[in-house]
């Protein structure tokens, strides 16, 4: 009785066996059927110049692409068009398009705007105002054509701080002066004061027409008396339509917001005559 038993399991492993081997013969048979029957061609794929031999499956040239595993975008550029019936050797040229979209951050210069007067001498020259560079942030759009950028536009543009230009004052003229600006200045302080004029000569200054100001440095064009409580002597100025001076002289009517410009002749000062004028304090 057991023998029998050890008999009837012998013969179900052997049917199993059996049967596993049969499905693999008839699934590597239809495998090789397949191939048979499957188009495989050489072909050359082209990407960013370099060349590279394949031997891939497929009667067209999109489902030779799909068989290496080349998954197209919409983009993406191909020649012969994917619909093309693959041929021996046929070379594909594929053009992988990415985009991609990032935020930077960019500075802006600023500007410079520079007036010309004849008040200065050529080579001075006044820093009115200056100039602070801006910044802005940006949301940019690139494709890139085989790992190569193609092209980038700009989607947006936030200004995150504005760019300040600068203003500049820079001499034409070529004046006879006793004080000229030796070096490029920059403006401390802007003021608007009233403005007159004198000569130095006795016609002007008498009984006091000695030709030497409160400072000691000799009187003449390019010389400004101030209010040395309202304005240091022997500060540095820039006068609007009068040019560059210092401020070297007092006087008993010049008190507070007021100055007196110092001029060659008797003449040239009664034409000035009193005004408001814009002053630059220097540094």
């Amino acid at each position: 009785m057991v023998q029998v038993k050890q008999k009837g399991w012998r013969n179900v492993y052997s049917m199993a066996a059996f049967t596993v081997l049969a499905v693999v013969f008839s699934l590597v048979g239809w495998y090789g059927h397949q191939r048979a029957h499957t188009d495989y061609h050489h072909l050359v794929f082209y990407e960013s110049g370099k060349a590279s031999g394949v031997l891939a499956a497929g009667k067209t040239v999109g489902e030779a692409l799909w068989d290496q595993g080349i998954r197209l975008k919409p983009r993406d550029v191909v020649a012969p068009d994917p619909s093309e019936p693959v041929t021996e050797g046929m070379e594909i040229d594929l053009g992988i398009v990415e985009r991609h979209v990032k935020d930077v951050k960019k500075t802006v210069p600023f500007t410079t705007h520079t007036d010309y007067t004849d008040t200065l001498n050529v080579g001075e020259i006044i820093d009115v105002e200056p100039g602070q560079d801006g910044l802005e942030e940006l949301q940019t759009e690139s494709y890139t054509l085989n790992g190569e950028e193609a092209f980038e536009k700009v989607l947006q543009c936030t200004i995150l701080e504005p760019a300040h230009d600068a203003q500049v004052v820079e001499g034409t003229g070529f004046r006879q002066k006793l004080y000229s600006l030796k070096n490029r200045a920059r403006v401390r302080k802007v003021v608007t004061l009233e403005a007159t004029a004198y000569y130095p000569g006795p016609e002007d200054t008498w009984p006091y027409a000695s030709g030497t100001t409160a400072s000691g440095l000799k009187a003449g064009y390019g010389v400004a008396a101030v209010d040395p409580r309202f304005i240091r002597l022997r500060t540095p100025l820039y006068i609007e339509g009068y040019g560059y001076a210092i401020a070297a002289d007092t006087g008993g009517a010049i008190k507070g917001g007021k100055i007196d410009l110092c001029f060659d002749t008797y003449e040239q000062a009664v034409q000035f005559g009193r005004k408001k004028v814009k002053v630059y304090i220097l540094r």
